[in-house]
């Protein structure tokens, strides 16, 4: 398998772009900046433009809320290819991880692909999803059922994007965090407890630490397994099962940072039902990090739950598949769980 060119940059304040990708920003025949309210009228994605590129860009605007669907990809195409954009153009996905998975999209559409910049605004965009290449929308109530793999030009992390960030957003990249404690190395682990309460709160270096060490575990492992084709970055979907079940079926109530909050603890449970969770306490401490908000009503209906199960695009013709926790930094792929041991589980929860 070709190794993907995987470029990644993180810091605060970094800067130009243009002067860390000279050679795709200058060769390009147009450029597309693609961001939502907040990241346009952000500082710190003026500083990221410099002082050519606001000449030379031209905005486009995704419809917000509805940024993850065919039918916005399909006008943000249909738009570049009113504008006269090539295969030779750029695209700047500058937001949360709606935009950037949708411009990414979109980027991999046109004209059989071009070459675009992911510039994630948000922290759960920065430590999780404006990482690794794997654009999507949402399809028939299901989550990243219709995408491809199409990795960026270049990836940028910029916390000063998160200065000004609300408290609600913040705790948006809670379960992504947690997540990232649990399923990776000894060294990530540590950041992640020894900065989460400071990255709650909005600490700049704390921010920093957690977006630099989950960013480049992500990247690595990304770059290792850019395809999902030897189980290595599988591991990354670790709470998402029943996460995004939880996320769809909410309506809209459960942000996808509780549902992930939820789905892990959705996970966590039936590890510890069949017997593959060991007694440490260690996953327990982890998990207790933060307390995710109710879990509405609507997302303990039997029927609909394991509906979405079914359809999670993971599953890869079982009945259903999960990722289960040994302990933390082993995980361990589990298929076709009887529908009684998950509905148990639901109702435990």
């Amino acid at each position: 398998m070709r190794r993907p060119s995987f470029r990644l940059a993180c810091g605060r304040n970094i800067g130009d772009i243009s002067v860390l990708l000279p050679d795709v920003l200058g060769r390009a025949d147009h450029i597309a900046l693609v961001a939502d309210r907040a990241a346009a009228g952000s500082p710190a994605l003026k500083k990221m433009l410099g002082p050519a590129l606001p000449h030379r860009a031209r905005r486009f605007s995704l419809p917000a809320g509805r940024e993850k669907t065919l039918s916005a990809v399909t006008n943000l195409c249909s738009d570049l290819f009113k504008a006269g954009f090539s295969r030779h153009s750029v695209i700047i996905a500058a937001g949360g991880g709606a935009v950037t998975d949708a411009a990414g999209f979109a980027a991999a559409l046109y004209m059989r692909g071009m070459n675009w910049i992911s510039v994630p605004t948000t922290f759960l965009g920065q430590i999780d999803a404006g990482i690794g290449g794997k654009t999507a929308v949402d399809f028939r109530g299901a989550k990243n059922i219709v995408g491809t793999f199409h990795q960026p030009a270049l990836t940028v992390c910029d916390t000063a994007f998160l200065s000004t960030l609300r408290p609600a957003l913040r705790r948006a990249a809670a379960g992504e965090l947690i997540k990232y404690a649990l399923i990776g190395p000894g060294d990530l682990r540590l950041t992640i407890m020894r900065a989460f309460d400071g990255a709650m709160a909005g600490k700049p270096d704390d921010l920093l630490a957690c977006v630099r060490a989950c960013a480049e575990y992500k990247a690595g492992v990304c770059a290792a397994d850019e395809r999902e084709e030897t189980g290595l970055r599988e591991t990354l979907n670790f709470g998402h099962t029943a996460g995004h079940a939880f996320e769809m079926l909410s309506g809209g109530k459960l942000p996808h940072g509780e549902a992930v909050l939820w789905g892990l603890l959705y996970a966590l449970k039936l590890s510890e039902k069949l017997g593959v969770l060991d007694n440490t306490p260690g996953a327990a401490k982890i998990a207790g990090l933060i307390k995710p908000l109710p879990l509405p009503a609507d997302c303990r209906r039997p029927s609909a739950f394991l509906e979405l199960v079914r359809a999670d695009k993971k599953r890869g013709g079982r009945e259903n598949r999960f990722l289960l926790l040994r302990s933390p930094g082993d995980v361990e792929p589990t298929d076709n769980i009887p529908e009684k041991v998950l509905l148990t589980a639901l109702e435990e929860l």
